[in-house]
């Protein structure tokens, strides 16, 4: 723990004290606006293969029960095409090493890509409490812990790895965890 507590506080005096203050009040204005409230980027891509962020699912899917397991909120959709062994070549741009050795190992596996859906959603009560805690949120001096935050992710808009860290250690998972 001694080890890894030297190499976070190392990277920190690497990182700069810029990189540990809060977002300013025109950056944090974006959240929102061309970013989704939680800090993505909330326009498609240019291929179109990735659709804008429009709110995500905000309400649970059709036969969804409280307490029950999650059911698929598209039981309808059919796969746009599949990847296999035969077909791999024409899709290769898309396919990352892995996926094209596991084409080439196991001639039966096959890839069914689906539509593209952006349907993360959270509580207005989280995009608000992110908003208000990207102007206070800080890496303490050490970069070892976070001060000023709130239970939305704390750096919506990341200015170096140990912020995106923590967003990921920090995320919102639910008041029960």
């Amino acid at each position: 723990m001694k080890k890894l507590n030297l190499i976070v506080g190392a990277l920190a005096l690497c990182l700069g004290a810029e990189s540990f203050a809060a977002l300013s009040e025109a950056e944090a204005a974006r959240l929102g606006k061309d970013l989704t409230p939680i800090g993505a980027e909330r326009a498609g891509n240019a291929a179109g293969t990735i659709p804008e962020w429009t709110g995500g699912l905000a309400q649970a899917p059709a036969g969804y029960e409280e307490g029950g397991f999650l059911v698929d909120p598209f039981p309808d959709d059919k796969p746009l095409f599949v990847i296999t062994a035969e077909n791999a070549e024409q899709y290769k741009s898309n396919l990352t090493p892995g996926q094209v050795a596991m084409l080439k190992k196991y001639p039966d596996y096959r890839m069914p890509v689906y539509l593209t859906r952006r349907t993360a959603a959270f509580t207005q009560e989280i995009y608000d409490d992110t908003r208000k805690h990207a102007l206070t949120a800080n890496l303490t001096a050490d970069g070892n812990g976070v001060e000023g935050r709130g239970v939305g992710s704390p750096f919506p808009i990341p200015a170096n790895g140990l912020q995106a860290i923590w967003n990921h250690t920090l995320r919102f998972r639910g008041y029960s965890m």
